[in-house]
């Protein structure tokens, strides 16, 4: 049996879900603008090219360590949202629902009311933009470490 849910009640759950997802990104956005700054003060771009293989291996696996753990805070940040919400009753419970529409929409094993019916279109929609950004700065990153031009 299918409850009824207020227009009105979908309305403010879905003004939630954006609100939520701007902060979300927003906060992803920045730790990526912070990433860049550090990786930049650290190792010049001109200097990438100068890198032993092992160097080359560290820095391209901290890098993904970085955007890994940025993905991760992106998904807490999510399920914090959830669970502070009371769309889900536990923080975990949230995490994982966060985790699992990050890159798939729909195919979870956690339901949620009719109520939060927006959140996994909206989760979904905050991953396409997050892991859009990150692999923006991954090829911008590897164009520079790969770069055969002499400056």
């Amino acid at each position: 049996m299918q409850t009824v849910v207020d227009d009105s009640v979908l309305l403010e759950a879905f003004a939630l879900c954006v609100v939520a997802f701007m902060v979300i990104v927003a906060f992803h956005l920045i730790g990526l603008h912070i990433a860049v700054g550090v990786l930049k003060a650290k190792i010049p771009m001109r200097d990438l090219r100068k890198l032993r293989f092992g160097h080359t291996i560290l820095l391209i696996l901290g890098v993904m360590f970085l955007l890994f753990t940025l993905h991760m805070l992106t998904n807490f940040g999510w399920g914090f949202f959830i669970y502070m919400e009371g769309a889900l009753p536990s923080f975990r419970q949230g995490i994982f629902y966060s985790l699992e529409n990050y890159t798939a929409l729909g195919l979870t094993r956690v339901d949620v009311s009719d109520h939060w019916r927006m959140l996994a279109p909206m989760i979904s929609l905050s991953g396409v933009f997050c892991l859009s950004w990150s692999t923006a700065v991954l090829v911008s990153f590897f164009g520079h470490l790969y770069s055969i031009a002499d400056d």
